[in-house]
């Protein structure tokens, strides 16, 4: 590659919320066509940045273990990506500057509606389809420097954010792309993904998996009992295939509550293409379990979105060319049944905010590398975002093994998904791209169809760490070629334990009398526990009884033991 990439910088990190939405769409439409507008949105210091659905990230934990490894993460990026591309950057000074330069991509301005902000979506599509660059009304008068008019004004034009997008799904839908859908809650005031919505033309809403009433409350209760019942009745339901007429009739009664039949209706539009994804995460009036169910359910996988800065940049540089990391050949792992088997995966990968913040900045800690450890990836970047991962894989040790995170190509639960046999193909083949062979699976204990499903997913996988927690049961099985295997630590309730707790309960484990060979999976809650905590961890371990390894090398020891048993 010799031709220089020119780009424009823009530090957006001291800017308002609402100079952040202009800016991040007008970044959406610069970079349509090519890279050219990259912004900085400095470090992460606003607690309310980082929340996932509790204050899991305190500021204590924050400032003592993760602000400093994360830095500055954009401008890290933007310093990556000039060793590897010809990237020439100018500066540019301020949201006045950046759309003097790409003014000729606008052709006018949609005002949102600060008293119902739900119309930022509404004004994010707007532009995306007719390039009307979104401003708050204290930005207007603003705007006249350029000499474009105000094309649309959103400001009570709605009773209520149901009857808001009922009007957007009828008139913008079908000018969006058809096979993708985001779901951003504005009230957060997070504009991160805005451009990349922008660039791709991607329908966005704000509307909860959540509902009310009693036919809504059936439904779910319906629903969570294919995931959540009685052991017996789970297998019963799949094993004499009533469970997709027990979830469509669940969904049915759901779709009673206005918004969330709304929703509904919505996906199931995008799940009608075989490629269908949801970007973004859930609202404020829901939760991540009951957003991922219902997704899940109706056939869509998530690409969980929320704080993934400049992703219209990451999509549209040059792909880096094959993506290749090391592997362990089962020609070459020797079982040693003396030992304690262990392997430790750092959670949450799938997240853009982790694979654009490299992983929470622990990719560039000074242990990585000098212990093994599985760090969880979005594969689906291997297609959206080829340069972005490529970061990753162009400084690869031989310790790091790079699996898909929950529960492949996409975010789902897969006791519930629509057609789970299709999503582990399409799973396994876009694995492929990315050159991963090992699958969290984030249900630890499905039915035992949905276990075989698993196992008879395509042979360029060598199997699955089951579950980023385990509730009851911690099943183990081989088949076709595979292992599933249930992670040993966390429980539920230890998710958010401390670092410390963490390897306490770990070495607990290991110091507990039991035959071996014994293959313990830690499953790492990534805003807790890092890879040089484990590192620390390991240094005290007796290697002539607990071998720590890479994830390939686990399954197949544990693959190798399973065929001795036989």
């Amino acid at each position: 590659m010799t031709e220089t990439i020119k780009i424009f910088v823009l530090d957006v990190s001291h800017m308002s919320y609402a100079e952040q939405v202009t800016t991040a769409c007008l970044q959406g439409l610069a970079n349509r066509d090519q890279p050219r507008l990259f912004l900085d949105y400095g470090i992460y210091d606003d607690p309310e940045s980082r929340k996932t659905n509790q204050d899991a990230l305190g500021e204590d934990l924050w400032v003592s273990k993760f602000r400093d490894a994360m830095g500055r993460q954009d401008e890290h990026n933007l310093n990556a990506y000039q060793k590897l591309y010809p990237i020439h950057v100018t500066k540019l000074n301020d949201l006045s500057s950046a759309v003097h330069q790409f003014q000729d991509l606008c052709r006018g301005f949609v005002v949102w509606d600060p008293q119902q902000e739900d119309t930022v979506n509404l004004a994010v599509m707007f532009c995306s389809v007719e390039n009307w660059l979104p401003i708050a009304p204290d930005l207007v008068e603003w705007s006249k420097q350029f000499g474009l008019k105000i094309e649309k004004d959103l400001r009570g034009c709605w009773q209520d954010h149901v009857a808001l997008h009922a009007w957007a799904l009828e008139q913008l839908f079908a000018r969006c792309r058809p096979d993708r859908v985001a779901n951003i809650e504005p009230h957060w005031h997070r504009p991160e993904l805005l451009d990349y919505v922008v660039k791709e033309k991607i329908f966005t809403c704000n509307l909860s998996s959540k509902g009310s009433g009693r036919a809504f409350n059936f439904g779910w209760k319906l629903l969570t009992l294919c995931l959540g019942g009685p052991t017996w009745l789970r297998n019963a339901l799949y094993n004499v295939g009533l469970f997709r007429w027990v979830k469509n009739f669940a969904l049915q009664k759901m779709s009673s509550d206005p918004e969330t039949g709304l929703l509904i209706s919505l996906l199931r539009k995008v799940a009608r293409h075989p490629e269908g994804i949801i970007f973004g995460w859930h609202t404020n009036r829901d939760d991540e379990f009951a957003f991922l169910a219902l997704l899940s359910a109706i056939g869509l996988r998530l690409v969980p979105s929320h704080l993934a800065a400049n992703f219209s940049f990451h999509s549209a540089l040059p792909d880096p060319g094959p993506l290749k990391q090391f592997h362990v050949s089962e020609a070459d792992v020797a079982l040693e049944p003396e030992k304690d088997y262990l392997t430790f995966t750092y959670s949450d990968g799938d997240q853009l905010l982790l694979m654009s913040t490299a992983q929470l900045g622990g990719w560039r800690r000074k242990e990585r590398g000098l212990v093994p450890f599985n760090w969880e990836m979005q594969p689906l970047l291997a297609e959206l975002a080829p340069a972005l991962l490529g970061l990753f894989y162009s400084t690869l040790t031989p310790n790091d093994c790079l699996i898909a995170g929950p529960s492949g190509a996409g975010y789902i639960i897969p006791p519930l998904h629509d057609n789970l046999p299709e999503y582990l193909r399409r799973s396994a083949e876009v694995c492929a791209k990315a050159d991963i062979n090992v699958i969290t699976s984030y249900y630890p204990d499905p039915p035992s169809k949905v276990i075989q499903q698993h196992l008879q997913a395509p042979d360029n996988l060598i199997g699955y760490l089951s579950g980023y927690f385990y509730l009851k049961h911690r099943p183990v099985k081989f088949g076709h070629n595979k292992v599933f295997l249930c992670n040993l630590w966390p429980h539920l309730s230890q998710i958010k334990d401390s670092s410390d707790e963490v390897m306490a309960g770990v070495k607990k484990i290991l110091d507990t009398p039991s035959s071996t060979p014994r293959f313990i999976g830690v499953h790492l809650f990534a805003y807790c526990t890092t890879v040089s905590d484990v590192y620390d961890f390991v240094r005290t371990l007796d290697p002539s009884k607990v071998k720590v390894v890479r994830a390939d090398e686990f399954l197949l020891a544990a693959k190798k033991y399973s065929l001795q048993s036989k």
